[in-house]
């Protein structure tokens, strides 16, 4: 991971966020700023797009997020006064999230491959893929995640590429292999 955070920049390293049910607010601004230039982690407080560089406000965490920073040691999750190992942390995330885990893996594969990895709710999807990231340029795929051998309706697939189609971007489903390794499907639009 690209993103570490360095004793200079902050005291207490690393910084100890609280979880309150299915996300974190980050207040320190210094910490948020951090987060989100260096790999767009977080949604900020109050803002519907912010730009990249220095954020001078909080920052909301969700459980994907929250599970890589931790897993990656940048940041600790705390949760009724307890730290949260990576393990307890997917075991609290399944409860909020249906498919989680491989939805997760999905995630952190991407944010590994150096992609910024950002919530689809509003294209339909599980998530919006950016290279660089948002107000850098715009997202090229939308992904949603399937559990492996599920049939899918003609219906849905069209749907989905349409509605990827509309506002100029890909349409991946992602799944799991049976080994548990990320595989992806596109779709493309061909007139004949």
């Amino acid at each position: 991971m690209h993103l570490k955070l360095m004793s200079g920049d902050l005291p207490d390293l690393p910084p100890v966020v609280e979880l309150k049910e299915d996300a974190a607010v980050i207040w320190d601004n210094r910490i948020s700023s951090i987060l989100y230039t260096n790999g767009f982690f977080g949604k900020p407080l109050g803002l519907r797009k912010a730009d990249p560089g220095e954020l001078n406000r909080p920052l909301v965490l969700s459980l994907f997020e929250l599970i890589y920073l931790n897993a990656s040691s940048v940041i600790k999750v705390s949760h009724k006064q307890q730290l949260l190992e990576t393990e307890e942390l997917m075991t609290y995330a399944n409860q909020y999230y249906e498919d989680f885990t491989p939805k997760y893996k999905i995630y952190e594969y991407l944010r590994k491959l150096g992609y910024v990895v950002r919530p689809g709710m509003k294209f339909g999807s599980d998530f919006v893929i950016y290279e660089e990231g948002p107000g850098i340029d715009h997202s090229k795929w939308v992904v949603h995640v399937e559990k492996d051998q599920k049939q899918l309706r003609a219906i849905e697939v069209v749907r989905a590429g349409r509605l990827a189609a509309s506002v100029k971007k890909r349409y991946l489903i992602a799944t799991l292999d049976n080994e548990g390794k990320p595989v992806f499907y596109g779709f493309d639009r061909v007139k004949i």
